[in-house]
């Protein structure tokens, strides 16, 4: 295991951390059927503490946590720059996994953690999952399958503020399991790079005591 799978590893271990520290306040909101309703909105409190706590880090946070993600990156290029059959299938589908986790940041969790520092930029509304939300519930208020009271409107709403966090929440999790299987790549490259290391040694000793025994009879 060479510094290329080091940066890897040490990116996705930091991401890792960042998530499970984030879990801390996900998983209340995504799993925890049984909480009342004010229950529910204190663990929404509890959430956007945190991403805005995060979001309006000095900017030391952000740098540290974009240059990880980076150096992930880094890396996996910088195997995949060998272009060996095992790196070519292994490193690249590593690659592909990587930047669905990095794409499922920047165009859900990013967008979603303004939104909340700005509720009242319909603009960023607009743009965000929910306004996906505004229209199906429009669109069913239309149909006559819902009263049109109910169809929020404007700034964003108490309820949709813990949607949100849903959604963050959500997407947290999407991100884990790409990164596992990003792990798990370089895991299968890893055994396969060692087994095929064995194999040559293996063939290079008989190699070797075949040469010997030549030599010993020929000696005689």
């Amino acid at each position: 295991m060479g510094f290329r799978t080091g940066f890897v590893l040490s990116a996705v271990a930091f991401q890792f951390g960042v998530i499970y520290m984030a879990s801390i306040y996900d998983f209340p909101l995504l799993y925890g059927s049984s909480l009342s309703s004010t229950e529910s909105l204190e663990a929404a409190d509890r959430a956007e503490f945190f991403y805005l706590g995060l979001f309006k880090a000095p900017a030391a946070v952000p740098a540290l946590l974009h240059g990880m993600i980076g150096l992930g990156i880094v890396g996996l290029l910088a195997k995949l720059h060998r272009w060996t059959e095992i790196a070519k299938w292994f490193d690249g589908a590593a690659i592909v996994l990587y930047v669905g986790a990095l794409s499922m940041y920047l165009t859900v969790s990013m967008p979603t953690i303004r939104l909340l520092a700005d509720p009242n930029n319909e603009a960023l509304l607009a743009r965000s999952s929910l306004a996906t939300q505004r229209s199906t519930l429009a669109a069913r208020a239309e149909a006559g399958q819902l009263d049109a009271t109910l169809v929020p409107s404007g700034p964003l709403t108490a309820s949709e503020r813990v949607d949100a966090l849903r959604i963050i929440g959500a997407t947290n999790t999407i991100i884990i399991l790409l990164l596992a299987g990003v792990l798990l790549m370089q895991g299968t490259e890893w055994w396969l790079e060692r087994a095929e290391r064995l194999e040559k040694k293996a063939i290079r000793d008989k190699e070797m005591s075949e040469l010997k025994l030549s030599k010993a009879g020929k000696d005689q």
